[in-house]
């Protein structure tokens, strides 16, 4: 029988973990991407985390897990001979991918229609749909009154700044994207990915439809972003103690108050597991490390099996 997933997922992490679940042919998965890192350059509308599952679910991430594979930068090379701030960088492939992103949006189509029509272009078998249609826009707080958009600290600053609070631009009025409350009822689980809680998860379950639908979900699992209590790449274990959450794994939980019945960490925590356990949450600790398409594969079925038969 084939089982129904969502996936919430922001970038690298969320994106690698898709990928297990789009070679799992018993799988139907639907991810649904972060949009609140959106923003314009160049002129163009950037969706960096919509574009960075789409590329990985189709083979064609970049060796760092964004961007793509191979890609050239010869527009940012001119654009910078002309004075302009190319510090975002993006390649000459993925710029035509924005460049398209853009005219469609231009033309009236919603941001869901076009990613739609961009995963059947590249193959790709899973459900990709962006959060929201509507704008919604991630903003840290890193100074006294200090409010800053998400690109700009973390791509043009290099996230090094302290992240004391964190809001949602849009939140009021963000609605679902359509078919995002109708896969979560559906689903057999909602998994959490092992995306940034606060910067990536949370802009998700901003759009208050999509927060009720997965507090009603059948089950939620989330995956630790956290490796001995530290992240990989990124700010998430520096951003969930700034924003006045547990170190670690605790702060992971905190992060999903009374959200998640499963939490995925790493092996190298296995001493969190006791501290962790109860109150309705199951903790499971092995190699959540999912850079491979292997890895990714066999984590999932893992959390597959732990659902049971499929009724």
């Amino acid at each position: 029988m084939t089982r129904r997933v969502v996936l919430l997922s922001g970038g690298v992490g969320g994106a690698r973990l898709a990928r297990g679940f789009e070679h799992l042919e018993d799988v139907e998965a639907t991810v649904v991407v972060n949009v609140g890192d959106d923003d314009t350059f160049y002129g163009w509308s950037v969706s960096p985390d919509v574009d960075t599952v789409l590329y990985t679910l189709a083979g064609q991430e970049g060796p760092h897990g964004w961007g793509r594979a191979g890609d050239t930068t010869v527009l940012m090379d001119h654009l910078a001979r002309f004075g302009v701030d190319t510090r975002f960088r993006i390649g000459d492939a993925d710029a035509a991918l924005n460049l398209y992103r853009t005219m469609r949006l231009r033309d009236g189509d919603p941001l869901d229609a076009i990613t739609a029509d961009l995963a059947g272009m590249m193959g790709i078998r899973s459900t990709v749909v962006p959060a929201t249609n509507d704008r919604l826009r991630t903003e840290v707080l890193t100074g006294p009154g200090h409010w800053t958009a998400f690109q700009e600290y973390f791509v043009l600053r290099g996230h090094r700044d302290e992240v004391t609070a964190v809001r949602f631009a849009g939140e009021e009025t963000a609605r679902p994207a359509p078919g995002v409350v109708e896969a979560i009822s559906d689903a057999d689980a909602v998994v959490i990915a092992p995306s940034n809680p606060p910067l990536s998860v949370w802009p998700i379950l901003a759009v208050r439809e999509i927060a009720a639908s997965v507090r009603d979900a059948r089950r939620v699992m989330a995956v630790s972003p956290l490796f001995g209590g530290r992240a990989l790449k990124g700010p998430a274990d520096r951003v969930l103690t700034s924003l006045g959450l547990p170190p670690g794994n605790a702060g992971v939980v905190a992060a999903y108050p009374g959200l998640i019945q499963d939490l995925f960490i790493d092996g190298a925590d296995q001493a969190d597991v006791p501290a962790l356990t109860g109150s309705g949450l199951s903790v499971h600790a092995g190699s959540t490390r999912i850079a491979e398409k292997d890895q990714a594969i066999s984590f999932v079925r893992l959390m597959m099996d732990l659902l049971g038969p499929a009724s």
